[in-house]
């Protein structure tokens, strides 16, 4: 049994603090017994029991981890609609944090340094100066970069909750990004409480911003079988495969991330876990390696550009170290000197459009300030975050949104379209785009988003405006068993075999005109297993085979473009 719970800001919808814990307790039973009364009775009372332990390990976990502050701030000085506050990071206030007043004011920051930040007023009602913000965030969290675990793809019945609680564990405080954790109920529980207490009304929910980055989860099938070692034992074995990957707001993937957990275990006449307990462990360590996997090669740096020129909605940056990537959302920053003291004021939200050599061009979307008119000038200022230089977009690639996977032979094999994925995400050398096709439900990106935010206290309109790469790809793969290579002792054991796997993609330009094409034909050869369990020997094999031939198929591909 599992529990989980989320402390949830009602005001904001920002869960500050959330945890999760899991109880085994096996029961012994005959099997001549299920099915039974009295047996379904003896599982309900294990269960409420298991449930009770959960509770009082969870309350008393809260009560140990939970440290609650209260951080006060005070407006110091206003430019235009602009606040500007005497904290910042270095206190506790970070970006897209929403501070309240005891008289009930509301305001959003919008820009955090050191030892300042700047806000914009959601609900201001009078001449209010000090607001305050309860959180459980440790200071050095403040100042990183957001990131939300957007979706997990898997193709088993394994519970997305449990998958997603078990990597944000793993990840930690250590981590170089900040996980953002949602609660899908929050607009459901706004609105009850607004009922209640009159605590704020409906239309003042749903304003939070999205993050800095998404991330999304692939849990392959976990492949798990016994075979009988000895009259009254069995070994069992089971196999995790996850994946992961981060994305940034114009949807191209700047890391991904690969883990696996094996386990291999003799059992005595029953007296062990069963296979699916093994395949809920073995999955459990396979998420807790990949989040250690995920953030150790993960660095962010934050660069300053300039605005070069402005034209009406059009501005020119200049880019030299290339760290702009096209459908980039980019913030304008204004530098004014406030109280003594040298400020920057997001001024405006813009994305990258296009660019020529080191010169990017960008499309103001919507201003910060919403009663202000300011244009945006040469000098004017831009804050990125980023991973690795943006490689021109122009020679980008996704996965084809109008082409399904094509899969033939003998053998299927699900993963393939992930893996795939991956390995292009992983070892092309031209960038790699998320827009196309959500490889599990068949939907956008950026419909994804949409879907996995709502009620969960972000802005309705998200304003995303995700960038299309003019090059797709279609996954093709063929698995038959080589004709009379499956050979078995007298009793089904020891066998062999030899599989022919075709692997490749195709390329197709904006017009869905087939442009290219990339493949690998491999003979593997697979000794040892027994009949009974060859399905699941060959997908193993698959598993660990496939992605040397889909890093040669992609710097392939890389070197034809």
């Amino acid at each position: 049994l599992t529990v989980s719970f989320k402390l949830t800001n009602i005001l904001t919808g920002e869960v500050i603090f959330s945890e999760s814990k899991t109880y085994v307790q096996p029961i012994k039973v005959m099997s001549s017994e299920i099915g039974q009364t009295a047996t379904d009775q003896k599982i309900i009372t294990q269960y409420q029991n298991n449930m009770l332990i959960l509770v009082q390990q969870l309350v008393e976990s809260t009560k140990a981890k939970l440290k609650l502050s209260e951080i006060k701030t005070t407006i110091i000085d206003r430019w235009k609609s602009y606040l500007i506050l005497d904290k910042g990071f270095d206190q506790g206030i970070g970006k897209n944090d929403e501070l309240s007043s005891s008289e009930g004011d509301l305001i959003r920051i919008v820009h955090a340094d050191r030892d300042y930040a700047v806000a914009i007023p959601i609900m201001l009602y009078g001449n209010t100066k000090e607001f305050s913000k309860m959180t459980s965030n440790v200071r050095q969290s403040i100042r990183k970069p957001k990131a939300l675990v957007m979706d997990i793809i898997r193709f088993g019945d394994e519970p997305k909750e449990l998958v997603e609680q078990i990597f944000s564990d793993a990840t930690g405080d250590n981590a170089p990004f900040t996980l953002v954790p949602v609660n899908r109920r929050y607009s459901a529980l706004a609105q009850s409480i607004s009922e209640e207490t009159k605590l704020a009304q409906a239309e003042d929910i749903n304003r939070r911003e999205l993050p800095d980055f998404f991330i999304r989860l692939y849990v392959t099938p976990t492949i798990g079988y016994e075979q009988k070692v000895g009259q009254l034992t069995q070994q069992q074995f089971v196999y995790s495969d996850v994946m992961a990957e981060m994305i940034d707001s114009s949807g191209r993937v700047i890391h991904v991330a690969h883990a696996s957990n094996e386990i291999k275990d003799i059992i005595s006449d029953g007296m062990g876990f069963s296979l699916e307990n093994q395949k809920e462990v073995a999955l459990k360590n396979a998420l807790i390696k990949l989040a250690e996997t995920f953030k150790k090669d993960l660095k962010f740096t934050r660069t300053d550009l300039k605005v070069s020129k402005s034209d009406n909605q059009i501005i020119s940056i200049q880019d030299q170290g290339k760290q702009l990537n096209l459908g980039l959302k980019i913030n304008i920053y204004n530098s004014q000197t406030i109280s003594g003291k040298q400020v920057l004021i997001p001024t405006w939200e813009a994305t990258v459009i296009s660019r020529d050599g080191n010169e990017v061009t960008a499309q103001l979307d919507a201003p910060i300030g919403k009663s202000d008119n300011i244009s945006v000038k040469s000098g004017d200022i831009i804050q990125v975050d980023t991973q690795e230089n943006a490689i021109d977009s122009n020679l980008s690639r996704s996965m084809c949104a109008f082409l399904a996977t094509e899969q033939s032979g003998e053998i299927q094999f699900k993963p393939f379209t992930i893996m795939t994925y991956y390995g292009f995400a992983k070892y092309s050398k031209y960038p790699f785009y998320a827009t196309g096709v959500d490889l599990e439900k068949g939907r956008s990106l950026k419909d994804n988003i949409q879907y996995m935010t709502e009620n969960a206290g972000f802005k309705k309109q998200l304003n995303l405006k995700l960038f299309e790469p003019k090059t797709c790809i279609q996954p093709v793969f063929k698995v038959n068993v080589q004709p009379n290579s499956l050979i078995c002792d007298a009793n089904d054991k020891n066998c062999r075999a030899t599989l022919d796997v075709t692997t490749g993609v195709r390329l197709f330009n904006e017009n869905q005109q087939k442009i290219g094409t990339q493949g690998i034909k491999q003979e593997i050869n697979l000794k040892g297993f027994s009949m009974q369990n060859h399905k699941e020997t060959y997908l193993l094999q698959l598993l660990n085979d496939l992605p040397p031939l889909l890093q040669q198929i992609a710097q392939k591909a890389d070197s034809t473009q």
